[in-house]
């Protein structure tokens, strides 16, 4: 091996055959076993692999020969360093060991990956009116809804009995209002946001089942400061449409960021579908069929006044939470990143996700359910993978002058996290009242009235649910 550069001379010991080899201080590329040239030995920066077990040292400025160990085949320079500076046999510098390659970091030869950002820039581009359309679509198919069902509980049959639903008129059992908002209400381009506030009007307007293919649009329609002047809140309406351009579900989202924007006075009115309610009348279309085809299962006779405490509690884990994210193609790193974030404190559940085991955990006590809406939901505290989550309900109004053998309840739901024993907690009424249902005054009302539920309530639900009641009707003879 040609090299003009000092050189020391080593001798290859393994398999009862020594062969000479020299070894350059700089440039050294490959060095071949004399006597078994089919087996090349191919020497690394900055590790030399091989097959032997050893090196054997020596040159000139050697006091005397050694060897150089190496393990399982990989010698690493760096490791032969301290071990020569023991022996004090030969004087290593670092140029000398980082021998075996041309490659010098002065040579300026070095660049820098950059990170694709594809999130849009609300700074400037959050004006109202302006639209957001989402570039993913996703075909729905049985396993996402079985996937949904078997993370929340759900015991109505429009959900789950495809019989029940075709009596209804329908083509097969209709996805969850929760899955289907969640679906709507994903955003891939929020990564900058810091928290979601809550939601406004939610509808489904238009029933989704496994085979339909949807994809979103978010409108912006109101933006506006905090009162520090540091955070902005803005306002989205979420749109869900299906392959057939029929518009599904219609939600507000509330986002929190980090930064200021230009405020604005405008607000963008409804517009023209976000009132349309088909689903919801095609149900109270099909009351005669459930008066007399279709027998009712409702378990409990609801009344205004009531105050539900649901029993069932169940949490979310982390993988749970991650695979459900995937599936919107939500890509905050608050949900995925647990090298930054710690899974127990750090890590947040999604949004739509919080919603979803809140409504599930109060599902079993208004079954029989055929629709519902929201009017608002109002996140307070984060939710964590693990935490258990219940809920209870208070009954703020019901309306049976619906036809046939259905009733419309309006409800309030706070869902909560690690609670034992909710029978043993006297609720303030204010709480089951208050219109302010934002963070700093359910936290004042739970210090002063109630501090066992200090920190515990992750959400406040208002809805409206058409359900078959449970009432007997009476003849009067």
């Amino acid at each position: 091996m040609a090299n003009k550069e000092a050189s020391v001379r080593g001798s290859i010991i393994g398999s009862g055959n020594t062969s000479s080899v020299s070894i350059s201080a700089k440039s050294i590329r490959y060095v071949y076993h004399e006597r078994q040239r089919q087996r090349p030995i191919m020497i690394l920066s900055p590790c030399i692999a091989r097959s032997a077990s050893s090196i054997r040292i020596s040159g000139p400025g050697c006091a005397a020969a050694f060897f150089m160990s190496t393990f399982n085949g990989l010698y690493h320079p760096g490791c032969a360093k301290a071990a020569m500076r023991k022996r004090k046999d030969l004087a290593v510098n670092d140029t000398t060991l980082q021998g075996a390659s041309d490659i010098s970091k002065n040579s300026g030869n070095f660049m820098r990956g950059e990170v694709l950002d594809y999130a849009i820039d609300l700074r400037t581009q959050s004006r109202p009116g302006k639209e957001i359309a989402s570039p993913y679509e996703i075909t729905l198919t049985e396993a996402i809804h079985d996937f949904w069902q078997a993370s929340f509980h759900t015991q109505d049959r429009i959900h789950t009995s495809t019989p029940f639903a075709r009596a209804l008129g329908l083509q097969d059992r209709v996805m969850p209002f929760s899955l289907v908002l969640f679906l709507s209400s994903a955003m891939s381009h929020e990564d900058a946001a810091k928290v979601q506030v809550g939601f406004g009007r939610c509808i489904y307007h238009w029933p989704v089942f496994a085979g339909d293919t949807v994809k979103k649009t978010f409108k912006v329609e109101r933006v506006r400061n905090t009162s520090d002047g540091n955070h902005s809140i803005i306002n989205f309406k979420c749109l869900l449409v299906n392959q057939r351009g029929r518009l599904c579900m219609s939600a507000d989202k509330r986002l929190l960021f980090e930064f200021p924007v230009p405020e604005s006075t405008v607000v963008i009115p409804p517009g023209e579908l976000d009132g349309s309610q088909l689903f919801r009348d095609h149900l109270l279309s099909k009351s005669q069929v459930m008066k007399s085809g279709i027998e009712s299962y409702s378990h409990t006779h609801l009344r205004r006044g009531s105050l539900i405490l649901h029993t069932l509690a169940r949490s979310i884990t982390f993988a749970q939470s991650q695979q459900l994210a995937s599936l919107a193609r939500l890509s905050h790193e608050r949900h995925y990143d647990i090298r930054k974030y710690d899974v127990k404190t750090e890590i947040y559940v999604p949004a739509g996700l919080v919603l979803g085991l809140t409504l599930s955990a109060s599902n079993r006590d208004f079954h029989e359910s055929l629709h519902e809406e929201i009017a608002n939901v109002s996140y307070i505290h984060h939710l964590h993978p693990d935490d258990v989550v219940g809920s209870f309900s208070y009954i703020t109004d019901v309306d049976e002058n619906l036809p046939g053998k259905l009733e419309s309840i309006s409800v309030r739901t706070i869902g909560v996290k690690n609670m034992d024993r909710l029978d043993e907690i006297d609720i303030p009424l204010e709480l089951l009242l208050t219109e302010k249902t934002y963070t700093k005054n359910i936290d004042s009302i739970c210090k002063v009235l109630c501090p066992k539920l200090t920190n515990k309530i992750i959400a406040v639900v208002d809805r409206k649910i058409i359900r078959q009641s449970n009432r007997k009707e009476v003849f009067l003879l």
